[in-house]
């Protein structure tokens, strides 16, 4: 009992064992002092990119070093990014939709931010009355879908209300407007056809002869010695002439079947005419507004 209290009482002491006097085993107390533990570093080793090269070759200090310069950077990026959005906002609450493009331009080489590309939305569009600048507004709302938070979003719900009563107004003018230029289109390619048509007929009627008395005057070209009166000679001159006469006509008639059928090509284009450059611009801002629309589902906001 009397070893167990002492073992008892030297459980929390460390034990090593040693060779005594006679070469054995003996266990022994460990009164040596231990270590203290090396104090810590002042700063955090950033998390490296695989791909970062240079990371590979510093030392930790000059890893913390570079995560801090990026750090204030960003702050700075952060800063100048919150002055340009609050310039753009008084801007837009004066209606002063151009002064406010003006103001969010600065913001190009700051990289990408969601609230710049809110407000530039709000910007190009004019407040969501204005759809016809559909270029600057697609990349709005490409710049809000990727880049832009809820909260930063929902700013923009004044709008879902217009939006919808202006699509109902574009999709009615888009059909009306499809269903007349399908209808002149209709008209103008049966008469783009039928000229086509004839000016090919021209073409052939003058383009074969051609060939014909080409092949003539070459073949009685090569044989002008053939016969010793010379009588090739005159047939040589003819279809010479014949084969200059065919080639002209044959030029003029290429030209007219180039026309009509360029016509009748362009005729399928709404690029081509007043109506279907209307037709497409409506449709275009028709796009528009449904990609709006699209960043309010996407984030559950009606």
């Amino acid at each position: 009992m009397a070893e167990e209290r002492l073992i008892d009482d030297d459980k929390d002491r460390k034990y090593k064992i040693i060779k005594n006097a006679d070469g054995e085993d003996e266990l022994v107390i460990d009164d040596t002092p231990e270590e203290e533990e090396a104090e810590e570093l002042g700063f955090e080793v950033p998390e490296l990119d695989s791909d970062d090269e240079e990371a590979a070759i510093m030392t930790p200090e000059q890893l913390a070093a570079r995560e801090k310069m990026r750090e204030e950077e960003e702050a700075k990026r952060r800063e100048k990014l919150n002055e340009i959005a609050a310039h753009a906002t008084a801007l837009l609450e004066e209606k002063k939709y151009d002064d406010a493009g003006y103001v969010l331009d600065g913001a190009e080489d700051l990289g990408d931010d969601g609230e710049i590309y809110a407000l530039k939305l709000r910007t190009v569009t004019r407040d969501f009355t204005d759809f016809s600048k559909t270029e600057e507004g697609e990349e709005a709302v490409n710049g809000v879908k990727n880049f832009t938070v809820k909260e930063t979003v929902e700013k923009l719900g004044f709008a879902i209300p217009a939006l919808k009563v202006k699509a109902e107004e574009l999709k009615k003018e888009v059909e009306a407007l499809a269903e007349e230029n399908e209808e002149k289109k209709s008209e103008r390619r049966v008469i783009f056809r039928k000229k086509r048509n004839v000016s090919a007929i021209f073409f052939a009627a003058t383009a074969l002869p051609l060939i014909v008395f080409a092949a003539l005057a070459i073949y009685f070209g090569t044989h002008l010695t053939a016969v010793k009166d010379g009588a090739n000679i005159p047939l040589f001159i003819t279809f010479v002439s014949l084969a200059g006469a065919f080639f002209l006509a044959t030029v003029f008639t290429a030209k007219s079947l180039w026309k009509n059928a360029n016509n009748l090509k362009l005729n399928e284009k709404n690029s081509a005419t007043k109506l279907g450059r209307k037709l497409e611009e409506e449709r275009a801002e028709l796009n528009l507004i449904e990609s709006i629309s699209e960043i309010f589902v996407k984030n559950d906001i009606s």
